[in-house]
Parts: C-alpha cells; sequence; structure tokens
C-alpha cells in the first residue's frame, strides 16, 4: 500500500485479538498456535453454552467442546470457515453422547435472559415470565427447526453456516427458521 504524498506512514502490527477470523483462520491453518488460541477464546464460551442446550449438562458440554476444539487443532485442513467448522464439530460429538446416552432430545432453557431486561420489580417479574414463555415455546419446536433457529437467531451464524453445521442447503435452513419463528411466534400469543 503506498501513502498519499506528504503524509507519513508508520506501520501497525496487530495483535491476535485485532485481526478478523478470517486472519486468524488463514494464520492457524498455517501453523499459527497463537492464531488457533485466539479462535479459541473468541469461540469458547458461546459453543459451550449451544452444546449445554444440545447435551443438557454444562460439564459434559465443556468436555464436547474442548474434544471439538482439539479436533480442530490436530486436523487444520477441513474446509469451511473456523465459526462453521466448530459449531460442527461440536454438534456431531453432542448428537453421539446424545446417543451414547440414548437421548432423543435434550433441549435447554436460554441460561440468561435476552440483553435489556428490566433489573426491578414488576418488570423483572413481567421479563422473566416472558424468558420462561419463549423458553417453553423452544423447547416445543421440532428438533431441526429449534437447532436452526437456535444457530441462527441465538449464536449468530449466517444462512450458511448454519447449513454447513446441518448439512443443509441456506434456503432450507431459511425455511426451518421461518416455520421456527412462525411458531414461536404463536406459542408467545397464546400465552
Amino acid at each position: 500500500m503506498s501513502a498519499l504524498p506528504g503524509t507519513v506512514t508508520v506501520g501497525l502490527r496487530l495483535t491476535t485479538a485485532d485481526r478478523s477470523d478470517e486472519e486468524l483462520e488463514l494464520a492457524w491453518r498455517q501453523g499459527s498456535q497463537p492464531a488457533f488460541a485466539q479462535l479459541f477464546r473468541r469461540y469458547y464460551a458461546r459453543v459451550v453454552g449451544y452444546a449445554t442446550r444440545y447435551v443438557g449438562d454444562h460439564a459434559t458440554a465443556e468436555d464436547l467442546v474442548q474434544q471439538a476444539f482439539l479436533n480442530l487443532f490436530q486436523r487444520r485442513h477441513g474446509q469451511g470457515r473456523f465459526r462453521a467448522l466448530v459449531y460442527t464439530c461440536v454438534r456431531n460429538l453432542a448428537f453421539n453422547e446424545r446417543r451414547r446416552q440414548g437421548r432423543r432430545s435434550a433441549p435447554q432453557p436460554l441460561e440468561q435472559p435476552p440483553a435489556g431486561a428490566g433489573v426491578g420489580g414488576l418488570d423483572a417479574l413481567v421479563h422473566a415470565e416472558q424468558h420462561a414463555a419463549f423458553g417453553r415455546a423452544l423447547d416445543a419446536l421440532p428438533e431441526d427447526e429449534r437447532e436452526a433457529f437456535c444457530l441462527k437467531e441465538i449464536e449468530g451464524l449466517t444462512y450458511k453456516e448454519v447449513g454447513e453445521v446441518m448439512d443443509l442447503h441456506p434456503d432450507a435452513v431459511r425455511r426451518r427458521v421461518g416455520k421456527a419463528l412462525l411458531s414461536l411466534r404463536r406459542s408467545l400469543e397464546e400465552s
């Protein structure tokens, strides 16, 4: 990159914390342990939350997530974006764990009410009830719709990334999320 006439350029070295996921992913694929460590720090807590909702136990979820990160660290040549890869790996391990334990479904309520919750008196009570109603409505969804909704709306993945995680076309993900939203809306209007 060339400087404009009359300007001085100063070389800035970005730390791993300042780099984008794409930059970190490229560095990790080239063998950078600090880049992988930063990706781990960025995604660990979110993926543990996802896994906890999936398997129903926080300690088991932490074990699965640690195994997923270890698998990714050892096999850095997979295709796809890191975020989709880590969710896919965790989903597969969680599915195997649920099958091993003989469970069909273990949806867990959201751990905390969404941001912006009221903090006092009646506001807190109303918000807690709304949060509980949302959790019940979410639990009542078919598993594929619940998972697509959670990955897209709660975890913040793109339709393409959710498709990679669930092995679906992004349009199929969009339909599942749409159906989930309609079902949630109906359930919440009835409660």
